[in-house]
């Protein structure tokens, strides 16, 4: 059962990533597989069940880095954010789980869980560099954190330009200079 359950996770995202959240049906995983439909809709209830199981096998919390320094901090987020949206499986998925979160409330809740589970991580960063004197008493964690994100994801989703390492120090320097802190 547990090798069938990875199989099917795994297949179900390679069709995510080759056809989309739509054409990733059910018959289209059992086909793809050689799992019986039977089998799927013993684990998984329905289509839209089986893709969330399947991201969320893929979502990873970023780890809480203390590294003594906001720029170190924000560095080590933002190139493990730049490495996500551009290679592994989650690179495109990602888009996709926000396409279908506009349509399905399910995708909806999922997507808002996982982006507040990542926000809370930054979000901790930001206080720290706060309480640290690193930015200004009353900065922003949220806007900080959308001042930092919103490039990455613009590069990546609107302008197809390589999102690496030095994009993401780049944004982390621009950032901290608006905010008149050093990186």
């Amino acid at each position: 059962m547990l090798r069938s359950r990875a199989t099917l996770l795994n297949t179900t995202l390679r069709l995510l990533a080759e056809r989309g959240i739509a054409a990733t049906t059910i018959e289209a995983i059992a086909e793809q597989s050689g799992v019986a439909k039977t089998t799927i809709y013993r684990q998984w209830d329905s289509q839209p069940a089986l893709v969330l199981d399947a991201f969320g096998s893929i979502l990873q919390t970023p780890s809480d880095p203390d590294t003594g320094s906001l720029y170190g901090d924000l560095m080590e987020l933002l190139t493990g954010l730049a490495r996500s949206l551009s290679t592994g499986p989650a690179a495109g998925l990602m888009f996709a789980l926000i396409d279908a979160a506009e349509r399905d409330p399910a995708f909806a809740a999922l997507h808002r869980r996982e982006a507040d589970t990542r926000h809370s991580v930054i979000v901790a960063v930001i206080r720290r560099g706060i309480a640290r004197g690193e930015l200004p008493a009353g900065t922003d964690p949220a806007e900080v954190l959308d001042m930092l994100a919103g490039p990455l994801f613009h590069r990546r989703a609107i302008s197809g330009a390589v999102v690496d390492a030095a994009y993401a120090e780049s944004v982390v320097n621009r950032v901290l200079a608006a905010y008149g802190a050093a990186g």
